[in-house]
C-alpha cells in the first residue's frame, strides 16, 4: 500500500490492497526458485506485502521516506535504510530478486533507476514491478500520488532494453472501464490534486476481491488480459 493511501484513511482489507498482495506471491511464484532468495524490495510502502515476500527469501528495504519505513515490521526484514532508487547503496551483482510495486512512477529519472536495478541485480538475476497504465489516464489521483507518469507497454520496452521480458501484461481489467471513466472526469482536478479513496460497504468490497481474485488466476495460469489499470512485468537481466 502507497503511505499516502494510508494516510488518508485505506486499510490492508481494501480489495485492491488484498489482490495486490495475491498478485505478487503469484508473480513471485513463476520464478519457481527452489532455494530463498535475496530481495531488494523498493519503496515497499506500508509493507502489507512483506510477510508474503519473506517466504521466498531474505528482504532488503529501501524507501525514499523515513516516515514510510518506520511502520515496516522489523521481523520481516533483514535491513532498510534510507535510499534512493537512483542511487541504491548496495554493490554490483548483489541481488537475486528485485521489486518495485507502484514505485517507477514515482521517479523524476526512471531510466536513472532502472539502471541502479539492473546493476544490483545478480546475472541472471529478476526485476519483477507493476506500474499503473495508460498515460490518457493521468489525473488528479496520480498528481496526488505524486506520479509523474502513467506507462504503455512501448516505454517499458524501451525503459528495460538492457533486459529480457520473460512476462508482462495487464491487470485489473474488470474495472477499467469505471476506473478509467472517473479518471477522465477527474482531470479537470489536476490543479488541484485529491487521492480518491472511497470506504466501501463490505459486501460491495468482497465483491470487487472477487473479481480480482479471478484476475489474479488467470495470470496465474499465463491467460493474459485484454487491458488493465495496472501493468505487470517480470524481466531478467
Amino acid at each position: 500500500m502507497d503511505h499516502k493511501d494510508y494516510q488518508v484513511g485505506a486499510t490492508k482489507d481494501f480489495f485492491w490492497h488484498k489482490a495486490k498482495i495475491q498478485l505478487i506471491n503469484i508473480l513471485i511464484g513463476k520464478l519457481k526458485s527452489k532455494r530463498r532468495l535475496k530481495i531488494l524490495n523498493l519503496g515497499v510502502g506500508t509493507g502489507d506485502d512483506l510477510p508474503i515476500v519473506s517466504q521466498w527469501g531474505e528482504i532488503y528495504v529501501i524507501d525514499i521516506d523515513s516516515d514510510a519505513l518506520k511502520v515496516i515490521p522489523e521481523e520481516f526484514v533483514f535491513e532498510k535504510k534510507v535510499c534512493d532508487a537512483c542511487h541504491i547503496s548496495y554493490p554490483n551483482d548483489f541481488f537475486d530478486l528485485v521489486l518495485a510495486f507502484d514505485v517507477l512512477e514515482h521517479i523524476e529519472d526512471d531510466k536513472l533507476a532502472i539502471n541502479e536495478i539492473y546493476r544490483v541485480l545478480k546475472p541472471e538475476g529478476f526485476f519483477i514491478f507493476t506500474v499503473p497504465a495508460f498515460n490518457f489516464l493521468y489525473s488528479s489521483h496520480d498528481r496526488a500520488l505524486k506520479h509523474f507518469r502513467r506507462y504503455n507497454r512501448r516505454i517499458l520496452k524501451n525503459r528495460l532494453l538492457n533486459f529480457r521480458c520473460v512476462e508482462v501484461g495487464y491487470w485489473v481489467f474488470s474495472l477499467f472501464l469505471l476506473v478509467a471513466f472517473q479518471r477522465i472526469m477527474n482531470r479537470k482536478e489536476i490543479s488541484n490534486p485529491k487521492i480518491h479513496f472511497m470506504r466501501l460497504p463490505m459486501f460491495i468490497n468482497n465483491i470487487l476481491y472477487s473479481l480480482l481474485k479471478v484476475e489474479n488466476q488467470l495470470i496465474k495460469y499465463h491467460i493474459p488480459l485484454p487491458v488493465g489499470t495496472t501493468i505487470y512485468g517480470i524481466y531478467k537481466k
